[in-house]
């Protein structure tokens, strides 16, 4: 881990804020905070007239803003969370960690409902759950030509935008692994083109195709969720304003 900077709040009575400033030294003077980078000295926390007034810049670079928090309410028991619904000015990506899965609320996934915004947890892009019917097995891989696949057999599982994996057990492993190779492009009913090849089969390789894991998306479930929001205005000279977060959660029944 690299250095960071942090700061005390008295009132917290704790170190609850990092900044994305490292600074090669820092004084107070006038209730203002002055820092040097590199030989140069910033006045913190002042109207920069030079950058339209852009928040979150420091030393000529911009970053988002981050806040981290966690749903732990009746810690013992097994619950889905469906939704999350920001108290703010306008909306932030959302990333939220489970103690058993993933989930994701891009910004522009956000609507707007009197005054809030409201979101319905997906899965990410690329999140392979072998377990779902929206992943299926194809068969073993005859040949392989540029980008096509062709199999000796007719099939009708897979569909424009589907992901394709091979199949392999690692020596000394009992799970098997799924290793990507493309997006489906266009197919027939005994071929597959790809738009690219990520990782090149083999004839006899088996081959699974796997359904976009944000369209075929549902709650994640956990003890507790961890949600980390990342407000990404570009050069919004608007401020962000968040004053709650909440979730929409029930009690999962296995």
């Amino acid at each position: 881990m690299g250095i960071e900077t942090v700061s005390f709040s008295p009132r917290a009575k704790g170190w609850n804020t990092f900044h994305s400033f490292v600074p090669d030294w820092m004084i107070n003077m006038n209730s203002s905070l002055y820092t040097w980078n590199n030989g140069d000295l910033y006045l913190h926390y002042t109207k920069d007239l030079a950058s339209n007034n852009i928040y979150n810049r420091y030393y000529g670079v911009s970053y988002p803003s981050t806040i981290t928090t966690v749903f732990n309410k009746n810690a013992t028991d097994a619950k889905v969370f469906k939704t999350i619904c920001l108290e703010s000015n306008r909306a932030w990506k959302a990333e939220l960690t489970t103690d058993l899965s993933t989930g994701i609320i891009e910004q522009d996934y956000f609507i707007e409902k009197e005054g809030d915004f409201y979101g319905y947890i997906r899965r990410p892009e690329g999140d392979l759950d072998v377990e779902m019917l929206s992943t299926q097995g194809i068969g073993e891989l005859t040949s392989i030509a540029s980008l096509t696949l062709t199999f000796n057999f007719d099939f009708d599982t897979v569909g424009e935008g589907d992901a394709l994996y091979i199949v392999g057990t690692p020596a000394f492993q009992f799970a098997p692994e799924f290793t990507f190779i493309g997006n489906v492009t266009t197919y027939t009913s005994n071929t597959i083109t790809v738009d690219a090849i990520t990782n090149l089969p083999v004839s006899t390789d088996f081959i699974v195709t796997a359904k976009s894991s944000v369209a075929e998306s549902y709650a994640p479930r956990g003890y507790y969720m961890e949600v980390k929001l990342t407000d990404t205005p570009g050069f919004a000279a608007k401020s962000a304003e968040l004053f709650s977060i909440s979730s929409e959660v029930f009690k999962s029944s296995p």
